[in-house]
């Protein structure tokens, strides 16, 4: 302790140029006295508010300081970063712009929980949100977030968020088993040049009662033997479509005609 007593007293009075410095440092005690400078500026506080390697006490206390916690781009950088308290993090969220939560929602150093209550907090506000709203947010957000999006049905927002890489074959499926999902929805799925390649998207939308025929008899061909006969024999198939499966089976010699 005594070694860094010349440091401390430095802390207390360093100019803003030393301060650069010292924000960088691995000391509790340096870090704590450097508050109590007055030379300590909102640029200074944002560097310290980012690192990833100091005690969550510091943030902690940058948090209970009302100058700082007045500083948007301060709370943000604490609430982004992973060692600042839980419950202090679930505060600020609360006060953070919609498109900030939407980039919080997939920023893999962000806890888990709060990265799921900010999906929480977009989802709840989405239908009313404004259309260019919904297009940035589809641009920025984790794949739930996308999910609901295309859940609400706007060509423009499920256009981008079909385009996004962070949507998977996983979601696609379960957006083409949800009920509520329109016929829109699900021709756009059916042409997108990336989704419609996909095998197990292609059964799914052969399922699905509002899919275009016009196009997933396209599929068929491409679609194993066995899991034709699954689909001829799936009650969720539509009866619309079963004859065309049948004609496939039939092309392949794979009817047993004797039943």
């Amino acid at each position: 302790m005594s070694a860094l007593i010349p440091e401390i007293k430095r802390a207390l009075t360093a100019d803003e140029n030393e301060l650069r410095i010292l924000i960088n440092h691995h000391s509790v005690e340096i870090l704590k006295n450097i508050f109590l400078n007055k030379n300590l500026n909102e640029d200074h506080v944002y560097i310290i508010a980012n690192r990833k390697n100091i005690p969550s006490s510091i943030l902690e206390q940058i948090f209970n300081t009302n100058k700082w916690k007045e500083s948007y781009k301060i709370i943000l950088a604490l609430c982004r970063n992973p060692r600042t308290p839980e419950k202090i993090a679930m505060q600020i969220l609360k006060s953070l712009r919609i498109l900030d939560l939407a980039e919080l929602t997939r920023n893999k150093q962000v806890r888990i929980s709060i990265r799921s209550r900010a999906e929480l907090m977009i989802c709840e506000k989405i239908l009313s949100l404004p259309l260019g709203i919904k297009i940035s947010i589809a641009r920025r957000a984790s794949s739930n977030v996308l999910v609901k999006l295309i859940e609400d049905g706007l060509k423009e927002v499920v256009a981008v968020c079909l385009d996004n890489p962070l949507l998977t074959e996983g979601d696609i499926c379960k957006i083409l088993h949800l009920r509520k999902t329109t016929s829109s929805v699900i021709n756009m799925i059916a042409r997108h040049p990336k989704w419609s390649s996909r095998y197990e998207i292609q059964k799914a939308l052969i399922r699905n009662n509002m899919s275009p025929l016009s196009i997933i008899v396209n599929y068929f061909d491409k679609i194993l033997t066995q899991d034709l006969k699954d689909l001829y024999e799936d009650p969720d198939v539509p009866i619309s479509t079963k004859p065309f499966l049948y004609r496939e089976l039939f092309r392949r010699n794979a009817i047993d005609t004797k039943k």
